[in-house]
């Protein structure tokens, strides 16, 4: 047996209450967008972006010659975004949070944080503004363990997880009703010894300090992060510029401080636009290799594991 009886019943009942918690949030998703904005993209669908994916970064020099002829998506506080694949797969998603006092507690929080130097990471420079992971993660180990940035900032980086706590309930939600499957493969399973996601339904978080170097990334992919999952953006401060430019999509898609985009990183090369101002973000991500570890310890299996489309 993959693991004892009392474990089973452990999952089982943790399942039943992500299901009871989904099924709330279906009657919240159909009273909040009936008036919202979609698009069917033509030319690229889901299941292609998964089955041409790759963990090796790729050049994208002439896409990168082409960003002024990109769809431009203007910013609406009052009108969701969806945007699908020709295959029905759901590509992107924006909304915004259209609460000032939790932007307000972001703003502030982000603030609050120690400067600190980068570390370097494998693969590509993505900018030069200031970056940490406050996560669990297992990226060199076969079990997960929280991330070096979030032991070395200590105390602070506990702060800001806890002050923000009702902003990783409410991107928690919008996740569980624009894609059900993903909120419930992220949940389903316990990281070692109980430990809590530190945004509810993402394992972490990326922190993008802009300060006087506000954050404008260079095209790249998150390629660590799962081909089945959304990552969640949501930028503050006071700026003007750095719309989100979706390569692959031809899109550019602008945001304005307290807006939520959600869309899968790991498949769809992305990068700012010129921003004047001081802006910062926060990324809500879950690594694959959680699924790894899920997949080793519980024999979990992901149904859609077969670089295919398959829509919620």
């Amino acid at each position: 047996m993959p693991h004892s009886k009392q474990t089973r019943k452990k999952i089982t009942k943790r399942l039943s209450l992500i299901n009871r918690r989904l099924k709330h949030l279906k009657t919240l998703y159909q009273k909040l967008h009936p008036t919202a904005q979609i698009i069917h993209h033509s030319t690229v669908s889901l299941g292609q972006l998964r089955a041409e994916f790759t963990p090796f970064h790729r050049n994208i020099t002439n896409l990168l010659n082409e960003v002024h002829t990109f769809q431009r998506i203007s910013s609406d506080p009052n009108r969701s975004l969806f945007i699908y694949g020709k295959d029905g797969g759901l590509l992107a998603y924006r909304t915004s949070l259209n609460d000032s006092n939790m932007l307000a507690i972001l703003t502030s929080s982000l603030d609050e944080l120690p400067d600190r130097t980068n570390h370097k990471f494998r693969g590509i420079n993505r900018g030069k503004y200031s970056t940490r992971h406050y996560c669990v993660w297992s990226p060199y180990s076969k079990k997960p363990f929280i991330s070096r940035e979030l032991h070395e900032d200590g105390e602070a980086g506990m702060k800001f997880l806890n002050n923000n706590k009702r902003l990783w309930e409410r991107l928690s939600d919008i996740l569980g009703q624009i894609s059900p499957s993903t909120y419930r493969s992220f949940l389903r399973y316990p990281l070692p010894d109980d430990q809590e996601r530190f945004c509810t339904a993402w394992a972490g978080c990326v922190v993008n300090l802009g300060g006087q170097d506000p954050v404008q990334t260079k095209p790249h992919r998150d390629v660590k992060e799962s081909i089945f999952g959304f990552s969640c953006v949501v930028p503050a401060g006071n700026y003007t510029g750095g719309g989100l430019i979706l390569y692959d999509l031809k899109m550019v898609i602008e945001l304005a401080p307290g807006d939520v985009f959600l869309f899968p990183d790991s498949l769809i090369h992305h990068a700012n636009e010129d921003i004047i101002g001081n802006r910062s973000s926060i990324v809500a991500f879950t690594q694959e290799n959680l699924f790894h570890y899920w997949r080793r310890k519980y024999k979990y299996v992901n149904n859609k594991d077969k670089k295919t489309s398959i829509v919620d």
